[in-house]
């Protein structure tokens, strides 16, 4: 064991001449993310040579490369080494700790193995200090500080010198985070997050959302006085879909503007703004429709995750630059649901129906 836990802490000295890296491959600097170890002993006193030393392997997600600020609703990674010593629980007791400062919105601090491809210049899996930061909607900054505290189950050589079980290390860490505030008269790609919007004031306002073949998604609205802010994230992606399951026989399309804003997507405009939708069944290459648009269902899901069929308040329509899309309007984005035909599962009985067969609208948007 002594041998092991000596290799161990080997591994941790090395760290300090890791490197940085970042989500979408962007270049920052390597302070964004500051993190810190010292060996005590245990009279709780910093080991000689082993005090404030820097691990400078991380990883982590934010919005661009023109601020330090780490984006809400991501995941923070610290490198300890090689795979399965830290988060080997006969070597070490492992105490994390949000820190003093904004603790509530980090939803966990723990010790993990990460991705092979999690670090810059690592090909393999490495233990991990893991900050999983919750999702935020203002344009405020937030100081972090959590730390994880790792006790040495038995006898640990450190620098040299032979310490009892009991010795310990603990890494602190330093951040910020924040969302980018920004004009919201722009264009969005499908999945962008760490932005909230502030409409132009009694002027008009467009923003659109793209793939990387489409144009999937526009808002038109003239700002009023109150030039609140919104959220304005997109998700096409099912995975957190509690109803995915309903539409699996089927091609069926989500747009989720509230995946992690619920709340946050109400728009500052002097009238209902106007909400489009493309029309997924269009089949670009063969210049015809797949499904008749009259047959299209679309869906909205209710605060209460009830799935309310508002095809009545969509009109099928084909824009000045020649798009086929599904238009309403609104005062507030949500979760939609674009399928070609009514979703066929036993949940469906849990949803009220009128006598036509549709579920009765969650109506209190489209006032």
């Amino acid at each position: 064991m002594k041998k092991l836990l000596a290799v161990v802490l080997a591994a941790v000295l090395a760290l300090s001449l890791g490197v940085v890296s970042f989500a979408a491959d962007k270049v920052a600097d390597a302070d964004t993310v500051v993190a810190t170890y010292t060996w005590y002993d245990t009279n709780d006193d910093p080991i000689a040579g082993l005090k404030d030393l820097k691990l400078t392997n991380v990883a982590f997600d934010r919005i661009d490369d023109t601020t330090d600020l780490v984006q809400p609703d991501s995941t923070v990674w610290v490198s300890l080494g090689e795979e399965d010593f830290f988060t080997n629980k006969d070597l070490f007791k492992v105490k994390p700790d949000k820190g003093d400062n904004n603790a509530k919105l980090i939803s966990k601090v723990s010790v993990a193995t990460s991705d092979r491809d999690k670090f810059s210049g690592d090909l393999g899996r490495k233990d991990a200090i893991k900050i999983e930061v919750k999702p935020d909607y203002t344009d405020n900054d937030y100081k972090f500080t959590p730390s994880v505290k790792f006790t040495a189950k038995d006898a640990i050589k450190v620098n040299g010198t032979d310490y009892p079980e009991g010795t310990y290390c603990i890494v602190d860490i330093v951040f910020w985070s924040g969302n980018l505030s920004q004009d919201a008269d722009r264009d969005y790609a499908a999945g962008d997050g760490g932005v909230v919007l502030k409409p132009a004031k009694n002027d008009d306002n467009e923003i659109t959302w793209e793939d990387e073949n489409n144009t999937i998604a526009t808002l038109k609205f003239a700002g009023d006085d109150n030039q609140t802010k919104f959220f304005p994230k997109l998700s096409t992606k099912w995975e957190d879909a509690d109803y995915a399951e309903y539409f699996a026989d089927q091609d069926a399309f989500i747009f989720n503007f509230v995946a992690s804003g619920a709340g946050q997507t109400k728009i500052s405009s002097t009238s209902r703004a106007t909400l489009e939708l493309y029309n997924p069944y269009y089949d670009s290459e063969e210049d015809e429709l797949t499904v008749e648009p009259e047959n299209v269902v679309i869906y909205m899901v209710g605060d209460d995750g009830s799935i309310n069929d508002v095809t009545a308040s969509f009109k099928a329509v084909e824009t000045d630059d020649g798009d086929y899309v599904f238009q309403t309007k609104t005062r507030e984005l949500g979760v939609y649901i674009i399928a070609e035909k009514p979703y066929t599962t036993a949940a469906a009985e849990d949803v009220e129906t009128p006598d036509d067969g549709k579920a009765i609208p969650d109506t209190g948007i489209w006032a």
